[in-house]
């Protein structure tokens, strides 16, 4: 029995995606989604039109209760969260999902519940079936809104438990209502078997500063309320029943990392400077309002990169000009004086709810991005009037996602001028933009010496560029053990755009998961980039890091690094000289994992 009960408990590592950076020891808090059990009954004719009734009510209810969950959101949480609860309360006043749900209970005589969990499962089949990761994961914000229904059709309301001291959350995943009524002085980390990084839970983790980890599969059935956990969010790892030495290595590199953060965050804002004296600029990646305020706390110098589709989904299809206007002002003025870089929506047909056509069956290699625009030019002008508008009152860029051919970077340019003369003829005020291009695809490599004539500056797309390179779904757990950052057809692919830059004298801005991990951040300086763009809370581990090294030592272990033949053999030099020259900085457990044999 002994035996059995040290095996149960012996250590488990879970690999994940982190979504909020942060290492946790705590312990396991086990919370349900709250699922409830649906049964059908056959009403009678008389019994329908109460039923309709009952539903109202349960729906009036509801509303009541996000009311009360938004304005405690708004209020602990800041203004930027609460906007996650005004989607579901527009789903509450939705004539055309509440209408269907009625008609369902008229027309097959079934009970409230039952009319809700069909109309439900129905949604959000159409939403598990959309390729993009954010709008498939605005399934849940039906998820939420249904069981709310549910449980307000039995007349009561949403309850959990109270928490430990150090919950660590885990779950199969968490509705967006049940973490924002959670105690946030308690919660201490989230471990969730599914979520991306645009998932409600990530958002609101992110904002609170809470370490999470996203993508653990089956870590809920393993774990038990009570046992003990660690949530390294920085690696996107999770240990369930760490021995005691695992745990004092992860506190010690928890005060360790606190603190450096803690400097950083409080003594650096704007430029770095390497210890060669070689300056480097750091900038923030937005898209989602909760991630704002993170500019200006991390100091980041200004915004690299504003993803601009979070703008479909918060106002409907298409938002008008002066809706997208307003936006871009707004994120002008968070970029300050050293400017915001808007990316022109980069998405395809499926994403506009099939506005433009059928959905694509391989969206990723079809009508997308700048193709997408091009081929519907009333989005890119509407897109490019307003960003210009937006521009006579702040600093912006425009960046075209996707290009792989120097005659999208003309089509583009072509337009947004044409616009500019527009809006002047119609006596309103229009600001000057830099054009830029985004360099993630193959093609877009190899010509980048052409393309870099052509625009105003580059930005260096490495999640993508990883991701077509090597012919891998960066989101398919099924190959994750082919994406490789440091595979050397990367690292040459990334060293001729950062060249191309350089000759053309244009600016290359790295983005992405690279830039924001300070053992590849490195290797980046090292080939040549001195402009990075990341999630604002990863600028402290960063800038830390670039302000202790020499940009000649990043250099030589970058140019060793193209040498290499394999990405095993890139890792490996990586773990190797990185840990011997900056121990302090990179610890084992901080460098590149060895990969299993596929």
């Amino acid at each position: 029995m002994s035996k059995r009960v040290k095996k149960e408990l012996k250590e488990e590592h879970w690999k994940g995606l982190g979504v909020s950076d942060g290492v946790v020891v705590g312990r396991v808090l086990r919370v349900h989604s709250g699922t409830q059990q649906v049964y059908r009954a056959k009403l009678d004719e008389m019994d329908m039109r109460r039923e309709v009734r009952r539903l109202r009510a349960a729906v009036r209810l509801s509303r009541r209760q996000l009311l009360a969950i938004r304005t405690r959101a708004e209020k602990e949480l800041g203004v930027a969260h609460s906007y996650i609860f005004d989607a579901h309360l527009l789903m509450l006043e939705d004539n055309k999902l509440i209408g269907e749900i009625e008609e369902f209970i008229l027309k097959e005589r079934a009970n409230a519940e039952w009319a809700v969990k069909v109309v439900g499962d129905k949604l959000l089949a159409v939403y598990a079936a959309i390729k993009d990761d954010y709008l498939r994961e605005r399934g849940s914000d039906i998820e939420d809104v249904t069981q709310r229904i549910l449980v307000a059709l039995s007349g009561g309301h949403p309850s959990y438990k109270n928490l430990i001291e150090d919950a660590v959350l885990v779950a199969e995943d968490l509705l967006p209502s049940t973490v924002a009524e959670l105690d946030y002085t308690k919660v201490r980390g989230m471990a969730m078997d599914n979520g991306g990084w645009t998932s409600h839970t990530a958002i609101i983790a992110r904002g609170l500063g809470i370490p999470a980890v996203v993508g653990l599969r089956d870590l809920s059935r393993r774990a038990r309320t009570g046992d003990p956990i660690i949530v390294d969010a920085d690696k996107g790892a999770v240990v369930l029943h760490p021995s005691a030495r695992t745990t004092d290595f992860y506190r010690s590199q928890k005060i360790s990392q606190e603190s450096r953060t803690s400097v950083a965050a409080e003594k650096f804002h704007g430029p770095v400077r390497t210890l060669d004296g070689v300056d480097v600029r750091l900038r923030a990646n937005i898209e989602l309002p909760a991630e704002f305020v993170g500019v200006a706390k991390f100091g980041a110098e200004g915004v690299g990169l504003y993803r601009s589709e979070f703008l479909l989904s918060q106002r409907g299809p298409m938002p008008s000009e002066e809706e997208q206007c307003e936006a871009y002002k707004e994120v002008a003025r968070i970029g300050g004086d050293a400017g915001a870089t808007v990316r022109l929506f980069d998405l395809g047909g499926e994403k506009i709810s099939g506005a433009f056509g059928d959905a694509e069956r391989n969206p990723a290699l079809g009508l997308r991005a700048i193709r997408f625009s091009l081929r519907w030019e009333k989005v890119l002008r509407l897109q490019a009037r307003s960003i210009l508008r937006a521009a006579a009152f702040g600093k912006l860029s425009i960046v075209l996602p996707m290009i792989s051919d120097l005659t999208d970077v003309r089509r583009a340019r072509s337009i947004i001028e044409e616009e500019r003369v527009k809006l002047e003829s119609e006596g309103k005020r229009a600001g000057t933009v830099k054009v830029g291009a985004m360099i993630e695809v193959p093609s877009a490599v190899f010509v980048a010496d052409k393309i870099a004539r052509e625009v105003d500056f580059f930005s260096l797309g490495t999640n993508d560029l990883v991701q077509y390179l090597l012919a891998v779904d960066r989101g398919n757990d099924d190959v994750a053990e082919w994406f490789r950052s440091l595979h050397p057809a990367v690292l040459q692919s990334i060293k001729r755009t950062l060249d191309a830059a350089r000759d053309a004298e244009i600016p290359a801005v790295v983005c992405g998961e690279m830039a924001a991990t300070p053992a590849y951040a490195v290797i980046l300086l090292g080939l040549g980039a001195t402009d990075f763009s990341m999630t604002a809370s990863s600028l402290p581990r960063v800038r830390q890091t670039v302000s202790q090294i020499k940009y000649e030592d990043a250099r030589e272990i970058a140019e060793k690094s193209l040498e290499c033949a394999t990405a095993d053999d890139v890792e490996e030099l990586v773990r190797e000289r990185l840990g011997a020259k900056w121990p302090q900085l990179f610890p084992a457990q901080s460098l590149p994992a060895k990969k299993s044999k596929v």
